[in-house]
C-alpha cells in the first residue's frame, strides 16, 4: 500500500465497526491431526506463531489476487485462535471474504463502511464460531511488506497477539505472512513477517495439497475455477501448466489424421456397400494396408509433434518464467537456481543409492546362493559324522563287550587261584629242590657210565691191534 510517488498515506476514516476479542480455545493442532494433510510453506522460524490455512481458502486468496493486477484487492480472514495441549498458540484460517464496495487504487486499498456492512452481512451465514482472525490484500508488483497505511489497519483493528496479516504480490509470485512479535521496547509489539506457514487440506487430497504448495513455492501461478452456484463455494484447482497455441504443424498433422480416417471409413463402407468382382479383392486388401500404415505413421508422427510442442511450450514458460524473474527481489533466481541444482543432487544420489541398492542385491542373492551350499554341504557333513559315530559306538560297544568276557574270565581264574596261594609258595619250593637233587644224581649216573664204557673200549682194542700187527708187516 505504498503511493506511486513513495508517500505513506494513512486515512483516519476507515471503518470497521466492531471486531470480537475472544479468548484463544483448546484444541489439537492440525499436524497432530490425523484427519488433516500438513504440507509447509517456506521456512518457518523457530518461536513464530505456526499459522495453517486451509488450501481452498489459499487458493480463492491467489485467484482473487490474479482477478485484477493493476490495483489493490483484499479481504478479511476467518478462523480460530487456539491452543495446543501443551499450552502453545496456533491459528487457524479456514475461511475468507472478499472485500466488497472497496476503495482502490495502483498503490492503496481501503475499506469502507459499505465494505464492512458486506462483510458483516456475509459472516451471519458462517458458523458463529468463527472468528475474524486477520485480514489479507495484495500488493500488484510492489513486493510484499507492511506499508503505513497497513500497519495502521493492524494496530488499530487488528491488534490481538494472534491476529495476522497475509500480503501476496501477484505479478512476482511472491506471498507471506505477518504475526505480532514484541521487539521488546516499552512502547509494543511489531508486525513483522514470519519465515513460513502451513497449508492444510483433508487426507484425501494429500497429493493435491503437496502439488499446489510445489507450484507456489516454485513461483508458478496455478489456476482456479469457481462453480456459479453459492456466494463462496471451495474453489476446483486444475493442477497443469500454460500450454501455448497449437502450431500449424500440429493442426495439418491432425487433419492429415483426419483425412486418412474419413477416407478409410469411405473404403471400408464401400467395400461393404458395393461388392467388388473376386478378382479385385487383393487389390483392396492392399489399398487397406497402405492405408492403416499410412495412418499408423500419422498417428506416430502426430505423437512426435505434440511431445516436441509440449516440450517447446515448457521451455517458453521457463523463459518467460526467467524474464519475469528479473525483476524479482536479490538472490530469486539465485535461489531458483540452487533448487535446480539440489533437485539434480537429490536425482544423482537417488540413481546413486539404486545403483547401491542393487549390487547388494546382487550381493545378498550371490551370499544366500553360498548360505545355502553351505548349508547342504554342512548336512551332507553332519550325515557323515553321524554314520562315524554311529560305527564307532558299534565297536566300542563290541570291545566293550569283550573286554567284559575277559575281566570275567580273569575274575574265575582269580577266585580259583586264590584258595592255594598261601600254601602254594612251599609246595613250590620243596618240589624245586627234590627236582634238583634228582637232576644232580641222573648226571652223576651218566657221568660213571659213560667213563666206565670209556674205560672198556679202550683196554679191549689194545690186544686186538697187537695181533693183527704181524699179518700188516706181512703184506708189506
Amino acid at each position: 500500500m505504498v503511493p506511486a510517488n513513495g508517500a505513506v498515506a494513512v486515512n483516519d476514516e476507515i471503518e470497521f465497526g466492531e471486531v470480537e476479542h475472544a479468548a484463544p480455545q483448546r484444541a489439537l493442532r492440525p499436524d497432530d491431526d490425523r484427519h488433516y494433510a500438513v504440507v509447509r510453506y517456506g521456512e518457518r522460524r523457530e518461536g513464530e506463531l505456526p499459522i495453517f490455512v486451509d488450501l481452498d481458502v489459499l487458493a480463492d486468496m491467489e485467484q482473487h489476487a490474479l482477478s485484477d493486477t493493476a490495483v489493490e484487492l483484499g479481504g478479511v480472514l476467518l478462523g480460530n485462535r487456539h491452543i495446543d495441549p501443551n499450552g502453545q498458540p496456533f491459528v487457524t484460517i479456514t475461511e475468507c471474504l472478499r472485500a466488497q464496495h472497496y476503495e482502490s487504487t495502483q498503490g492503496s486499498f481501503k475499506f469502507t463502511h459499505e465494505t464492512w456492512s458486506a462483510i458483516t452481512r456475509e459472516r451471519q451465514r458462517f458458523p458463529p464460531e468463527l472468528q475474524m482472525v486477520g485480514w489479507y490484500h495484495t500488493h500488484p508488483g510492489w513486493g510484499v511488506f507492511l506499508s503505513g497505511m497497513d500497519l495502521f489497519i493492524c494496530d488499530h483493528f487488528f491488534s490481538q497477539k494472534l491476529d495476522v496479516a497475509y500480503v501476496i504480490d501477484p505479478c512476482r509470485g511472491d506471498r507471506g505472512m505477518f504475526q505480532w512479535i514484541d521487539d521488546g521496547s516499552e512502547n509494543r509489539n511489531q508486525m513483522r513477517r514470519t519465515g513460513g506457514f502451513f497449508v492444510t487440506a483433508s487426507r484425501f487430497r494429500a497429493a493435491e495439497l503437496e502439488y499446489y504448495v510445489g507450484e507456489l513455492s516454485a513461483a508458478m501461478s496455478p489456476t482456479s475455477t469457481r462453480p456459479a452456484a453459492g456466494p463462496y463455494p471451495a474453489p476446483i484447482v486444475h493442477l497443469h501448466q500454460p500450454q501455448s497455441a497449437t502450431p500449424p504443424r500440429q493442426a495439418i498433422a491432425a487433419f492429415s489424421v483426419l483425412a486418412l480416417q474419413c477416407l478409410l471409413v469411405a473404403l471400408i463402407a464401400w467395400r461393404v456397400l458395393v461388392p467388388a468382382p473376386s478378382t479385385a479383392n487383393g487389390e483392396v486388401a492392399a489399398a487397406l494396408d497402405k492405408l492403416n500404415t499410412a495412418l499408423a505413421t500419422a498417428e506416430a508422427r502426430r505423437s512426435a509433434d505434440l511431445a516436441e510442442t509440449r516440450a517447446k511450450a515448457r521451455t517458453e514458460f521457463l523463459d518467460e518464467a526467467f524474464r519475469e524473474l528479473k525483476s524479482a527481489d536479490d538472490g530469486a533466481i539465485s535461489r531458483l537456481q540452487s533448487r535446480f541444482d539440489q533437485s539434480t543432487r537429490l536425482s544423482e544420489d537417488i540413481a546413486a543409492r539404486d545403483a547401491q541398492i542393487r549390487e547388494l542385491r546382487t550381493m545378498i542373492e550371490e551370499t544366500q546362493s553360498k548360505l545355502q551350499t553351505f548349508e547342504a554341504t554342512a548336512k551332507r557333513e553332519e550325515q557323515r559324522l553321524k554314520s562315524v559315530a554311529d560305527q564307532v559306538k558299534t565297536e566300542n560297544d563290541r570291545l566293550q563287550a569283550e573286554l567284559k568276557s575277559k575281566s570275567d574270565e580273569l575274575a574265575k581264574v582269580a577266585a580259583n587261584v586264590e584258595p592255594n596261594a598261601a600254601g602254594g609258595d612251599k609246595a613250590n619250593v620243596t618240589s624245586s629242590s627234590r627236582t634238583w637233587w634228582w637232576l644232580a644224581g641222573g648226571a652223576l649216573a651218566v657221568a660213571a657210565v659213560a667213563a666206565g664204557c670209556w674205560w672198556i673200549v679202550n683196554r679191549g682194542a689194545l690186544p686186538i691191534a697187537a695181533m693183527n700187527e704181524p699179518a700188516a708187516i706181512k703184506e708189506a
